[in-house]
């Protein structure tokens, strides 16, 4: 007898998002013939962010960041990739750009979050990407004293690529904490990736704010066309090299000739408004409220996951290979809802079989036994820090420092290139 057709839409098409599009595929192979999959992603390209840092000092590497989506699903008929914007989320569909709906009985949200001030995150076509990367990188190019806001990891990387690219450039890193990076992480791993951005000649100011608002020329970008847009962000003050001088609340003076803002990351998260709740999104943050088994914090909406930067989970849970393991915890997690909840001799709503999965068990994503994450921050090609010995042997023994490939063969495996 045929089992009923299980549609499940993915938005967002980065590491968790495509990374739970192969486990799901997998799925169908081994279990449910009948397992449907869209994946929704506003850009025509896999755009890899995680070496944008890289690609901003290395016109070779920057050539490989932009993959197409075309080999996804391998060609698969009964799966599919929507280049489109996500608009609005419904307990039972989304719409996209245009009006489209796309019905779903498992929505994954996977959408990520981007830098209002480096509106290259933002592009949607590999072109657009393309010409914002080069007014980017002629700035870093034509400055000789360059200050970053903001210490986190986007912040630091960039640090150690121009300070290792251009020694002679005077470089200093703004951070409003004591310690670099942020709190889930050891004041041992904090104190190390001081004392080797120093020792690049990194001029450090720890627990300072910049009185200066971060710049953004998104919201005026958005409804522009790829030539248009990079020719504002051209104009914008953000990247035109010219001296100016910020000032901390303290009173401290910064003089340079080009700020770079790495703070203010924040996921746009507007999507759920239509989805009826008051326990959805976190006001200080804008991510969305995840239970420990990544499903929405409010019960109502068991059927609906949200995985990687765009969750509510710790900042330690922010890099690939956390995105990785929460796709895969995410679908083991449908696969369990689908076991529970669905009687394939009928076909059923997905309301109530929403309402049934309330029934099942999954497990805790953060649980105890759980592997601890490793977090590795490169400096440059040649140097990183890592907050796990056995990383650190493993990187000194074969040579393979993350910063000298920032995972893009990874990226091109995932998508079949």
């Amino acid at each position: 007898m045929a089992a009923r057709e299980i549609h499940v839409v993915i938005v967002g098409g980065s590491w968790a998002g495509v990374t739970a599009a192969h486990e799901l595929m997998h799925l169908a192979q081994i279990s449910y013939p009948r397992l449907m999959i869209t994946l929704v992603e506003q850009r025509t390209h896999y755009f890899h962010k995680t070496g944008m840092i890289r690609g901003l000092v290395d016109n070779r590497y920057a050539e490989q960041m932009f993959i197409p989506y075309a080999r996804v699903f391998n060609g698969s008929a009964n799966h599919r990739f929507v280049c489109a914007r996500l608009r609005h989320v419904h307990e039972n569909f989304i719409e996209v750009d245009g009006g489209g709906r796309l019905f779903y009985d498992y929505l994954i949200l996977a959408t990520g979050t981007e830098y209002a001030s480096l509106p290259v995150t933002q592009s949607s076509t590999a072109e657009e990407c393309k010409l914002l990367y080069n007014v980017m990188k002629e700035a870093i190019e034509l400055a000789s004293s360059i200050l970053f806001v903001g210490g986190g990891a986007v912040g630091i990387g960039l640090c150690g690529e121009i300070a290792e690219m251009y020694p002679q450039k005077s470089i200093t890193l703004v951070h409003a904490r004591d310690k670099l990076l942020n709190d889930d992480l050891s004041n041992n791993f904090a104190h190390t990736t001081e004392a080797r951005l120093r020792k690049m000649g990194v001029n450090l100011v720890l627990g300072e704010t910049v009185v200066a608002q971060a710049p953004s020329v998104y919201s005026s970008m958005s409804s522009l066309n790829s030539n248009a847009r990079a020719a504002l962000f051209q104009q914008h003050r953000a990247w035109q090299v010219r001296p100016q001088e910020m000032t901390t609340k303290s009173g401290r003076r910064i003089v340079c000739d080009l700020a770079i803002w790495t703070t203010g990351s924040r996921p746009n998260t507007d999507y759920l408004k239509t989805l009826p709740g008051g326990d959805l999104v976190d006001s200080d943050t804008g991510r969305i409220l995840v239970r420990a088994s990544l499903q929405l914090a409010d019960m109502r909406y068991p059927h609906i996951f949200a995985i990687g930067d765009v969750n509510s989970l710790p900042l330690a849970e922010k890099y690939a290979s956390s995105a990785i393991n929460q796709a895969k915890h995410a679908v083991a997690g449908i696969r369990l809802l689908i076991d529970e909840c669905y009687d394939f001799r009928k076909k059923i709503s997905p309301t109530t079989a929403a309402e049934s999965a309330l029934c099942a068990r999954i497990p805790s994503y953060l649980a105890p036994h759980k592997r601890q994450q490793t977090v590795t921050v490169a400096l440059g090609k040649h140097d990183e820090v890592s907050s796990s010995l056995f990383a650190r042997f493993h990187s000194w023994a074969r040579g393979t420092k993350r910063g000298r490939r920032y995972m893009i063969d990874k990226a091109q495996k995932m998508l079949n290139y």
